[in-house]
């Protein structure tokens, strides 16, 4: 599973901010390529994990994920 988050006001130090689906939970994602789509339709146009880093946005995966 994949989680997408971003730093608060782009500090590390500060906590993460979570995409929320309708509900109001994490959104979660099967794998990066649904991630990327997703990201993809919102206007981010990344193709890695890296490219990811420069719009602020990180993936949280496997164990990570609550």
């Amino acid at each position: 599973m994949i989680i997408i988050y971003r730093y608060i006001n782009d500090i590390s130090l500060n906590g993460r901010e979570y995409l929320l689906d309708e509900e109001g939970k994490e959104l979660k994602f099967d794998n990066e390529e649904q991630a990327f789509n997703f990201l993809s339709n919102g206007g981010i146009e990344a193709k890695n994990e890296e490219e990811l880093e420069d719009y602020g946005i990180y993936f949280e995966t496997g164990e990570e994920v609550k």
